[in-house]
């Protein structure tokens, strides 16, 4: 058996290349898939299977788009969602034979009531289990949500996580190897393990969700108070029916700076600078949006909307094109009508004019705030806002922050404050493009004003 782990950047999220003997399967595909076809034909093998452990929140599934480039793989996935896709809806205790793997779906309901995981068996050895896929069931250091499939159900889905790991997963053996569906910075999980596997019997030692009892679990989850972002509804949507293929889409074209500028217009565009937060508040394009590649997948879904049209100003270097793209498409943000090369460099050259956001320093920020000269509004999430303040700052996270903007408008003097500066030059740019000027962003962010013990209010 060989597993190979793909982590998709932005997400955070985690699939899987297993292959055995002359047979491979491929467990909750990203939708750029075509490097899980580049590893079987690497490998000499056929993909047989391609396996979903949930209907996904965070990010729209690949399945389609692998089995477009391998037609005989056979997506599976649980019974107790009705996919408008695949061809297997798979029940509790199904097994498959992939190469010398015996594959046992287990139906975990908690996170999803499809949750499933894939437990895996070396039929050369034996037929105890050695690794089991938990998707959004159980990760290192963390269990899954129980909160995004209805919050009036949120005690309920609590109670059938905690019988979906003690009844169902903590039985299969202190020895399984678990990979889990996400890794650490992904928001499916308040404190997910930088390390991308573990064991069962390490989590039972370490995870301290494991070791409570069925009521202080569950009181533990309804207290929860994790981002719930708007397009996770969009994902749910687009993986129950099935998303469109990407090679099917309209390709997005070189745009000249005319075409660029008329996009720039429309309400319902949005002009995306992918470059890091620092470079863009020094100078960038008029309403543009600063959405920093690196992050640009849970970011851009914070932020933006599906229903938006996209352009993508690229830097000097435009090899960038093809992950913002992915990033783009992994959480279903399709309408991406084309890209502006060497961007602000060649929007100058045309005689336009650039803008700019002031960035305060740490004692600059201190000062101010210290004066109440500046409204400090902090577009981290609840939980992160609760936990740990600037006294007397304004909470507008940034996951409903552009339906909020408007409230800004008569702020006066105001500083987005963020943990290192992403999200407040993100939420900068949206306060720009909706016509406010008198913005500044803490580029040191909350991170530093801690480091250097400046007062906070702590819960």
């Amino acid at each position: 058996m060989k597993i190979r782990t793909i982590k998709s950047e932005g997400i955070a999220a985690l699939s899987y290349f297993v292959s055995s003997g002359r047979e491979a399967m491929v467990v909750d595909p990203r939708r750029d898939a075509s490097i899980y076809k580049h590893f079987a034909d690497e490998e000499g093998v056929e993909i047989t299977h391609i396996f979903e452990t949930h209907r996904n929140e965070d990010y729209v599934i690949g399945s389609l788009e692998l089995k477009a480039m391998v037609p005989e793989a056979r997506i599976g996935h649980s019974n107790q969602t009705n996919f408008r896709y695949g061809d297997n809806s798979l029940a509790d205790g199904e097994t498959f034979t992939i190469g010398k793997m015996s594959i046992t779906c287990l139906q975990t309901p908690g996170h999803t009531d499809d949750s499933i995981c894939y437990v895996v068996a070396d039929r050369t050895v034996g037929p105890d289990p050695i690794v089991a896929f938990t998707g959004d069931t159980l990760f290192v250091n963390e269990v899954g949500r129980t909160d995004l499939v209805d919050l009036k159900k949120h005690e309920e889905m609590s109670r059938k996580l905690y019988n979906s790991l003690n009844q169902i997963l903590l039985p299969l053996g202190d020895g399984v190897i678990i990979h889990p569906g996400h890794g650490a910075g992904s928001v499916c999980g308040k404190d997910i393990g930088d390390r991308e596997f573990s064991t069962i019997g390490f989590e039972k030692a370490n995870n301290a969700w494991l070791g409570m009892s069925e009521d202080v679990f569950v009181a533990s989850k309804v207290r929860q108070r994790l981002t719930r972002a708007l397009y996770f509804k969009h994902c749910e949507h687009l993986n129950t029916i099935g998303p469109p293929i990407i090679a099917d889409l309209p390709e997005p074209q070189e745009l000249d700076i005319e075409s660029f500028s008329k996009m720039l217009e429309d309400d319902g565009h949005r002009a995306l600078d992918i470059r890091p937060a620092a470079e863009f508040l020094k100078r960038h394009i008029p309403r543009s949006i600063s959405i920093k590649l690196k992050i640009m997948g849970w970011l851009a879904g914070w932020a933006l909307r599906p229903e938006q049209t996209f352009s993508i100003i690229l830097s000097i270097d435009g090899d960038d094109l093809v992950l913002a793209k992915a990033m783009l498409h992994r959480i279903g943000y399709d309408n991406i009508l084309g890209f502006l090369r060497n961007g602000v460099n060649q929007w100058s050259a045309s005689g336009r004019e650039t803008d700019s956001i002031e960035v305060l320093s740490l004692d600059e920020f201190g000062a101010k705030q210290t004066r109440r000269e500046v409204v400090v509004i902090d577009v981290r999430e609840p939980h992160e806002y609760d936990k740990e303040r600037i006294e007397d700052s304004v909470s507008s996270p940034m996951t409903g922050f552009e339906e909020k903007a408007k409230d800004f408008m008569a702020a006066g003097p105001t500083v987005i404050l963020c943990p290192v500066g992403n999200r407040s030059t993100t939420a900068a740019s949206i306060l720009k493009h909706k016509g406010v000027d008198d913005i500044a962003v803490s580029l040191d962010g909350l991170k530093a004003w801690k480091a250097f013990d400046y007062p906070l209010e702590i819960d």
